[in-house]
């Protein structure tokens, strides 16, 4: 019974402080890491734009984020815009920004010979 008593009034031992934030730090470091492989799978979508418009030439088709399918007929690289050619019978034209175009078709060298 003494031993209990005496158990009892020790109380617990003193923390440790660190301990505490533990938690705190192993969720900083998760985010940490999170933000880092974020920002590295953006600058990748942003080199691979990069380079798309880059080699986007006149008579290209393209499609634009709003999801317009249409031909390339002057680009300025200066302004950052591209003059596209909507509807190819009524000769619409229409000037957008280089950064909405999402995707650039590959057509084949046959198609390109019976439009000439």
């Amino acid at each position: 019974m003494n031993t209990l008593l005496t158990f009892l009034a020790q109380g617990q031992p003193d923390a440790n402080p660190i301990a505490g934030f533990a938690p705190m730090i192993l969720i900083i470091l998760i985010f940490v890491v999170f933000m880092f492989f974020m920002r590295r799978s953006q600058k990748r979508q942003e080199q691979t734009h990069k380079n798309m418009v880059e080699e986007l030439e006149k008579g290209a088709r393209v499609m634009l984020n709003s999801g317009l399918i249409a031909r390339v007929e002057k680009i300025d690289k200066e302004a950052q815009e591209a003059k596209l050619l909507v509807d190819e019978e009524k000769k619409v034209h229409s000037v957008y920004s280089l950064l909405a175009i999402a995707k650039v078709f590959e057509e084949k060298k046959s198609n390109q010979k019976k439009e000439d």
